[in-house]
């Protein structure tokens, strides 16, 4: 029943939220995610593993960054299920989004059960972790929502670990580590090392289990290897930002409070900015229960943890933050709000003890056989009025007012498990399956009512047709002929640079934390940059504009640039100006190839992401340059002889080729990527080893 209902409120999130039109995902998934895994998805079914990124900020490594997932396995059974489609269809990535709330959902019940409680307590669990707040708020980051869904199965290994006084167990905690990391975003990586270790020192085994979880977090580095090494590799060039900050913000209203900020769709705060948090009714109920029984003992493990996830979230005192800022990799990885992980799962396992608490207590005098139907009832016509308020675009309360529809719908599922308390066989069942059905339409009305991560529209219809929609043909033409050269945009009226990728052309702009240190400071001796990880090209600066390659600027009408295009004799509108989006010719455009400082020829006769070959000819011979960014494994020959590639011009490649007429090519391959997945392969082996030794041994 609970699985079914995490199904429906899954397809509802992708296809119909109010005024039940399509809706797609938004913000990172579909700016950030899609192009990245189009681009991988796309190279496969060419026939190319991708290593180098050639799209954004002149060339960055795609087998070091991490944010791409590449070796996360499963990516690889959504391009399994994706093979037939030319492109990499955007709505794979909803439904890849939406399976790890099923992931989680699963996860966290068999941990919950795993702990003796209940079937009915541990779907309640289960389903305020995997559909409350936390996970919702985070859907449309790939790398954060995914990593979450793993938790359960770290936590369950440690229970298991300790139960037994064996470690064999914490195989599922390595395997969950290496999964969290591989999904791609560090910060979620830490907030899952931190729950883990304070949930086995919280557990009655203390500093032993608590050891034994660090020796599990460093088998899984073991079994992530694979993307380590050039994850690693790629951070020595990345530049560094600090990233963590204490959230000072009340969070315990947004905890216990659906709506406590106003998120309803018409709402100033429906962005991103503002978190949603909410644990949800079994939550709520279970620590009013604990609190009433003052019992705190069945507690302690999760309160210790909660606790401690709750000062890494609020560092109060600046404590944390100053700690970290000696450990640089910390400093510019670690974000405060997402320990908030840890305190989600943890909300579950108070929400799975509180109601088994309760249900086991068992009724105190024999009920009438009309209560569970009249009961059933009153929930019932609550549910269809949220449903009905969802539905029609009202509004719910805020703030006070908030507080107390929380309590009406508490006091609603409090009677509901008062009513299951007292019964027994088929109609206890049926009334468990009332209660999951009613929290879930709790988790629903109020996780889809917002916008901050759907809008109307359909990404596949925009992005799988042929051309790039809102410019016209002619246009088209001219990129994709001449797309050896670079495309700049008005990030005020252009396509995001990281659009590019999908379309096989590329930009000296980006938006991407692997934004090398080198290439920042080239760019900024010409512009400053306006966010950590964008700037506008200056198409008044003739150095900037030839230096970079570019041959193409993409605006619009009415944008900062257009007046200016128009008018310069130095651009040219390609076809006509009817489209949305207004293509340009630099007509100074000069290659990102070629020779530096001696007259010669130079012809492409290769341009593939990992190579780049051509034929050229000098009479005196001297530096040939590539516009490339100059990174580790990227090599060089000279008719076939291997050259050595210096660094030019602060952040490019430049090679020494003599006099006459010579074949150069450029080739790329990661350094440490083969090392890694021989680690990661023996690692595999060896786990696989151990988790059946574990199943052996506990069968005996």
């Amino acid at each position: 029943m609970a699985a079914l209902g995490i199904l429906a409120s899954g397809a509802f999130f992708c296809e119909y939220l109010p005024p039940f039109k399509r809706v797609h995902l938004f913000s990172d998934i579909e700016v950030y995610h899609y192009p990245l895994q189009r681009y991988a998805f796309h190279s496969l079914k060419d026939g190319r593993f991708p290593q180098w990124d050639p799209a954004i900020y002149c060339g960055i490594t795609f087998a070091g960054n991490i944010t791409a997932a590449l070796f996360y396995p499963p990516t690889w059974l959504m391009y399994a299920a994706s093979w037939g489609h030319r492109f990499l269809p955007f709505k794979a990535l909803e439904y890849f989004a939406f399976a790890h709330i099923w992931l989680a959902f699963v996860l966290c019940y068999l941990w919950l059960r795993g702990r003796r409680l209940a079937w009915p307590a541990s779907a309640l669990g289960a389903a305020s972790f995997a559909c409350g707040g936390y996970m919702v708020w985070q859907i449309v980051h790939l790398g954060v929502a995914p990593a979450l869904a793993w938790m359960p199965l770290g936590l369950w290994g440690i229970d298991e670990a300790v139960e037994r006084r064996n470690w064999r167990p914490l195989w599922k905690t390595a395997l969950a580590s290496a999964l969290c990391f591989l999904a791609g975003y560090p910060p979620s990586w830490l907030a899952f090392c931190s729950t883990v270790f304070l949930y086995g020192l919280a557990s009655r085994e203390h500093w032993r289990a608590a050891v034994g979880v660090c020796g599990a977090v460093a088998a899984s580095m073991l079994l992530a290897m694979v993307q380590w090494l050039p994850t690693l590799e790629a951070r020595t060039f990345m530049y560094g930002e600090e990233r963590y900050e204490g959230e000072l913000r009340s969070v315990f209203g947004p905890l216990l409070v659906a709506n406590w900020q106003d998120l309803n769709r018409g709402s100033s705060q429906h962005y991103l900015g503002v978190m949603y948090l909410y644990w949800g009714l079994p939550a709520v109920f279970a620590m009013g229960w604990a609190l009433y029984r003052r019992n705190w003992r069945p507690y302690g493990q999760a309160a210790a943890v909660l606790a401690g996830c709750l000062i890494l979230v609020l560092d109060p005192g600046g404590l944390i933050y100053r700690v970290i800022l000696r450990f640089p990799a910390l400093a510019n990885t670690a974000q405060s709000y997402n320990f908030c992980e840890g305190m989600a799962a943890m909300a579950a396992l108070i929400a799975a003890i509180g109601v088994a608490d309760f249900l086991g207590g068992g009724a105190r005098k024999p009920w009438p056989r009309w209560r569970m139907p009249a009961v059933v009832a009153a929930m019932a016509v609550w549910e269809a009025r949220q449903l009905w308020i969802w539905a029609h675009g009202g509004e719910f309360a805020s703030g006070g007012r908030a507080v107390a529809e929380t309590a009406a719908a508490l006091a609603l599922f409090s009677l509901g498990l008062w009513s299951m308390r007292g019964e027994s066989g088929g109609r206890r069942t049926w009334m468990a399956a009332a209660l999951i059905l009613m929290a879930l339409v709790d988790y629903k009305v109020f996780g889809t009512n917002r916008l901050f991560n759907t809008r109307e529209g359909d990404v596949d219809e925009l992005h799988l047709a042929q051309g790039i929609r809102g410019i016209n043909g002619e246009a088209y033409e001219a990129l994709w002929t001449n797309r050896n050269y670079r495309v700049a945009s008005d990030l005020n009226g252009g396509p995001k640079p990281v659009d590019y990728r999908m379309w096989g052309l590329a930009s000296p702009q980006g938006l991407d934390a692997f934004l090398s240190q080198q290439y920042r400071d080239v760019i900024e001796g010409w512009t400053k940059f306006r966010t950590n990880r964008e700037f506008e090209v200056d198409f008044r600066n003739e150095e900037m504009m030839q230096r970079l390659g570019v041959r193409y600027v993409v605006t619009h009408e009415g944008a900062v640039s257009a007046a200016f295009l128009a008018e310069s004799g130095d651009y040219r509108l390609i076809g006509p100006d009817q489209t949305f989006y207004r293509v340009y010719e630099y007509r100074r455009a000069r290659p990102p190839y070629g020779w530096e400082d001696t007259a010669g020829e130079a012809q492409a006769t290769g341009w593939l992401p990992e190579r780049r070959s051509f034929q050229v000819r000098s009479a005196q011979g001297g530096q040939f340059l590539l516009v490339e960014q100059f990174y580790p494994g990227w090599q060089a020959t000279v008719d076939g002889r291997p050259v050595r590639i210096e660094r030019r011009r602060g952040a490019f490649q430049s090679i020494a080729v003599p006099a006459g007429e010579h074949t150069v090519a450029f080739t790329y391959h990661s350094r440490w990527l083969p090392l890694g997945a021989a680690i990661s392969a023996a690692a595999v082996a060896v786990l696989a080893w151990v988790a059946r030794s574990a199943g052996k041994r506990r069968k005996a």
